[in-house]
C-alpha cells in the first residue's frame, strides 16, 4: 500500500536527461569563466607589481591603495588578458589530454586490472555489463576488476566506445545479481549520457584552477621580495629610486595587491570545488534514473545504496579524481559532506522510492537480502560408458519357472 503522504515524483526520462544537460554545460561555462577571472587577475598583478616598482618616486607617492585596485575594474591591461587567455587554453587543452588517455590514467591510478572470465564473481560482472550495454543499446564497455574490500564502481571513459565500467571485489561478492545489475545500469547510464566525458574535463579544469591557486601563492611570496627576483618583477628598488620615502609606499601598495591574491587563492579553487560538486551531484541524480530505467526496477539500486551506506566505499583519497567518479562518494571526515560531489544516499533513496508516480513503503523496500553465489549453468556428471546411466537396471529375469 503506497503512502499518500510520501512526496510523488513523475519522472519524465527524457526530459530529465535534457535538463541535466542544459545544466552541465552552463556549469562548464561557469568553471571556464572562473579560470578566465583567476588568469586575469594574475596577468593583472604581475603587470601592476612590475608598474609599482618601476615607477618614479614622485608618481609613486601620489598612488592610493583604492586606485590601484580599480584599476583591476578599469580598461583591461594587456597582461591581464594575456593571462585570461593563457589560463583558459592551458584548461581546453589539459582537458584534451585527459579525455585521449583518461580513462587508461584512472585505470593504472587505481590499480584496475581487466575483469578474469575464470572467476565466477567476476564472470558475472562481464556478463551483466553486456547485459546493461544491450539494454542501453551501447556496445559494452571494458570489464575492470580493482581487488579490495571496498564497496564502490566507477565509469571512465571519453565516449560510450572508449569506456571502461570499474568494480571493486569487495561489491561483487556483496551484491547480488539484482543489485549488481543496478549499479552497473547505474554507470552504464554515465557512459551512455557522456556524463565521463563531461566530469572528465570538468575534473581536468578544477585541477588546472587549483594548481594555479598554488602558483597565486608563490607569486604573493616573491612580489614581497623574500626571493631574489622572483619571476623578474619581485626585486627590491634601489636607495636612488626610494628617495623621499617612496620604498614605503611602494611596499604598501604591494600588500594589497598580495591580499587580493590571497583572496582570489582562496575562493577560486573554492568555485571550482563547488561548480564540480553541481555537477557531479546532478549527474548522480540523474544516473540513479538511467538505471532505473534500464533495470526496470528501483529496488534493486535501493538495496544496492543501502549496502553503500553501511559499508566502506573507500578506493581512493575525498580529493582523488576517481572519487568523483565513483557510485559512492569515500568516507571521510564529519565535515567532507559539505563539499562532497556526491548527494547523500538517503536523499537518493527516497527519490528512487518514489520514481514513477509510486510511492513506496518502507516495508516494501526492506534491508537487502544476502548475497548468492552467482549463478552458473550446471555441470553434468562424466560417464564413463555405455553402461553408466542415471537409471537402475531391471532385475534379471528368472525365467518362466523362476
Amino acid at each position: 500500500m503506497a503512502d499518500p503522504s510520501a512526496a510523488l515524483y513523475n519522472t519524465d526520462f527524457q526530459a530529465a536527461i535534457a535538463r541535466n544537460k542544459r545544466h552541465t554545460v552552463i556549469l562548464f561555462i561557469v568553471l571556464l569563466l572562473i579560470s578566465a577571472i583567476v588568469g586575469y587577475v594574475l596577468g593583472w598583478a604581475i603587470a601592476i607589481i612590475e608598474l609599482i616598482w618601476n615607477l618614479p618616486a614622485e608618481e609613486v607617492s601620489r598612488l592610493t591603495a583604492g586606485a590601484v585596485l580599480l584599476d583591476l575594474l578599469g580598461p583591461p591591461r594587456p597582461g591581464a588578458l594575456l593571462g585570461a587567455a593563457i589560463v583558459t587554453g592551458a584548461g581546453f587543452i589539459w582537458g584534451l589530454i585527459t579525455l585521449s588517455s583518461g580513462a587508461e590514467i584512472l585505470a593504472s591510478f587505481a590499480g584496475a586490472r581487466d575483469a578474469n572470465p575464470n572467476d565466477l564473481h567476476e564472470r558475472q560482472l562481464i556478463d551483466v555489463v553486456a547485459e546493461m550495454a544491450i539494454a542501453a543499446g551501447i556496445e559494452p564497455p571494458r570489464a575492470m576488476v580493482i581487488e579490495t574490500p571496498a564497496l564502490n564502481a566507477f565509469a571512465s571513459g571519453s565516449s560510450p566506445k572508449h569506456a571502461m565500467i570499474t568494480a571493486t571485489t569487495g561489491i561483487l561478492q556483496a551484491c547480488t545479481r539484482e543489485e549488481l545489475q543496478a549499479v552497473i545500469g547505474h554507470e552504464m547510464g554515465h557512459v551512455a549520457e557522456y556524463d565521463v566525458r563531461y566530469t572528465t574535463v570538468v575534473a581536468a579544469m578544477a585541477g588546472v584552477i587549483v594548481l594555479l591557486a598554488h602558483f597565486l601563492g608563490n607569486i604573493a611570496q616573491y612580489s614581497l621580495g623574500w626571493g631574489n627576483y622572483g619571476y623578474g618583477y619581485g626585486y627590491r628598488p634601489s636607495r636612488s629610486r626610494d628617495e623621499g620615502g617612496a620604498g614605503g609606499v611602494r611596499l604598501l601598495l604591494t600588500l594589497v595587491v598580495v591580499a587580493l591574491l590571497a583572496i582570489v587563492m582562496i575562493v577560486a579553487p573554492l568555485a571550482s570545488k563547488l561548480v564540480q560538486m553541481a555537477i557531479s551531484r546532478q549527474r548522480e541524480y540523474l544516473a540513479d534514473v538511467s538505471s532505473a530505467k534500464l533495470t526496470r526496477n528501483p529496488v534493486g539500486l535501493i538495496h544496492a545504496l543501502q549496502r553503500l551506506e553501511a559499508s566502506d566505499t573507500n578506493i581512493a583519497r575525498s580529493n582523488s579524481p576517481v572519487s568523483a567518479l565513483c557510485i559512492a562518494a569515500p568516507k571521510g571526515a564529519w565535515f567532507s559532506g559539505l563539499f562532497s560531489t556526491h548527494p547523500p544516499i538517503p536523499d537518493r533513496i527516497a527519490r528512487l522510492r518514489n520514481l514513477g508516480g509510486v510511492a513506496m513503503t518502507p516495508s516494501e523496500v526492506a534491508s537487502p537480502p544476502p548475497p548468492a553465489a552467482p549463478d552458473m549453468p550446471a555441470v553434468e556428471p562424466p560417464r564413463h560408458g555405455p553402461w553408466d546411466t542415471d537409471q537402475t537396471p531391471p532385475p534379471p529375469q528368472k525365467g518362466p519357472w523362476g
